[in-house]
């Protein structure tokens, strides 16, 4: 069953796996307090699923997502980009498991009319994607920095 927002709530996907140490910041990021305590916000967690995010995204006003990426920049560098006016950058995403990526799900859904009126992304450089359940602590700090500002971002949107 596929919950669906409306275009006045806004929709925050979080990309991420729990056991792949700073994949996992996706979801570490919508788990926090001050990001659960937002009104009209939807959380979504994701493993990477490009079909379920632009069936989620298609019925909402505004879209943030959050995720790892790898581009050889220094660990905790935090990129946000306006997705509905700039494309991302495909060289952020030099190291991905999801079987389709974030911005091939959003050429896909520009080309089909179904983008938000609002698409942002949150990215984070990771350093450690082993196994294991812990962020290494400067993607940690990075990530509560990320929640700070999605948390300012949102409070004047709702």
């Amino acid at each position: 069953m596929n919950q669906r927002t409306s275009p006045a709530e806004t929709l925050l996907i979080c990309i991420g796996n729990d056991y792949r140490e700073d994949d996992g910041l996706g979801l570490y990021i919508g788990r926090q307090p001050k990001i659960k305590a937002l009104a009209g916000i939807r959380i979504l967690e994701n493993s990477g699923d490009g079909m379920a995010m632009m069936d989620a995204w298609k019925d909402a006003g505004t879209v943030i997502i959050v995720d790892a990426v790898h581009s050889g920049r220094p660990a905790g560098t935090i990129f946000r980009f306006d997705a509905i006016n700039n494309p991302l950058p495909a060289n952020i995403f030099a190291v991905s498991t999801h079987h389709v990526g974030i911005p091939e799900c959003i050429a896909l859904s520009r080309s089909l009319g179904l983008l938000p009126e609002k698409l942002i992304f949150y990215g984070i450089e990771g350093e450690n994607f082993g196994q294991s359940t812990e962020l290494s602590p400067i993607v940690k700090e990075a990530a509560n920095a990320v929640v700070n500002s999605i948390a300012e971002e949102l409070s004047g949107c709702n």
